[in-house]
């Protein structure tokens, strides 16, 4: 087995994961289909504004907040996000999706 293989079959066990999806659990497309960027968009909306409302609650709670540092979480969040689903999720997903489709 080729580790690109292996590295997918890993990211895809997860990926299938209820929890992992939790509170989004309606975004996860089915195995066999292929994730587009609209979706990766709408899951980089979801996840990273629900990462930034945590992050910014726990900084309130705890008297550090600032403009500045919640402009960083802001960027981090959906920067993160973005990045994440469009350069391993969606390849991965996708990798998965067209050896189904088959």
């Amino acid at each position: 087995m080729k580790l690109l293989d292996l590295i997918t079959q890993l990211h895809n066990w997860l990926s299938d994961k209820d929890f992992i999806w939790w509170p989004f659990s309606f975004l996860r497309p089915d195995a066999n289909v292929l994730m587009t960027s609209k979706l990766t968009m709408l899951m980089t909306a979801c996840f990273g504004g629900l990462a930034f409302l945590m992050f910014t609650v726990m900084a309130v709670m705890n008297n550090a907040f600032t403009a500045e540092t919640g402009f960083v979480t802001f960027l981090f969040c959906f920067l993160g996000f973005f990045l994440w689903f469009n350069f391993v999720t969606k390849p991965l997903w996708n990798r998965r999706a067209r050896t189904l489709q088959k």
